[in-house]
């Protein structure tokens, strides 16, 4: 099982679509040189996540989360984000990572507290106030209460400064 996230995570961080990533976005066109954007989000998200119930086996288990977070873009494109929230099986949870904006797309990697797991995210058919998002999660100890997950969610975009 744990070969199979690792696989599937280098499969979604290589074989993301980067399309037109050299031509320049309208995001940077209008955002002065020397300035940060900050961003304010509404998510949710569903998948399957890899549960242990008191036993070795990690089985498939359906999952969801409300998450509030906040999104940092510097004028090269360079992302820093964090979320908290509410999720179903573990109760809370959270995510912290980095990463870049291609056009419209954001590709961000980084770490869930709780549970442990780290993470690749995607953003896809991005409009000003909203996108989809896809993630994949895995756990690179292989124990603990999950070992990954696969998550599809939708972001609405709350401020813009």
């Amino acid at each position: 099982m744990k070969k199979i996230i690792l696989f599937s995570l280098f499969c979604f961080l290589f074989f993301t679509p980067i399309s037109k990533a050299q031509e320049s976005t309208s995001f940077s066109n209008t955002v002065p040189s020397d300035e940060i954007t900050k961003t304010s989000f509404f998510e949710w998200n569903f998948g399957i996540a890899f549960v242990s119930f008191a036993s070795d086996d990690y089985l498939p288990f359906p999952g969801g989360s409300a998450l509030w977070g906040t999104t940092f873009i510097n004028q090269e494109n360079l992302i820093f984000e964090y979320e908290v929230g509410f999720a179903f099986p573990t109760l809370v949870t959270g995510k912290i990572g980095v990463g870049k904006r291609f056009n419209t797309t954001n590709i961000v990697v980084g770490v869930r507290p709780w549970p442990f797991n780290l993470y690749a995210q995607t953003s896809f058919s991005t409009t000003k106030n909203k996108s989809w998002i896809a993630s994949i999660e895995g756990n690179p100890l292989g124990e603990g209460f999950t070992i990954g997950n696969i998550n599809v969610g939708y972001r609405w975009n709350i401020t813009s400064k």
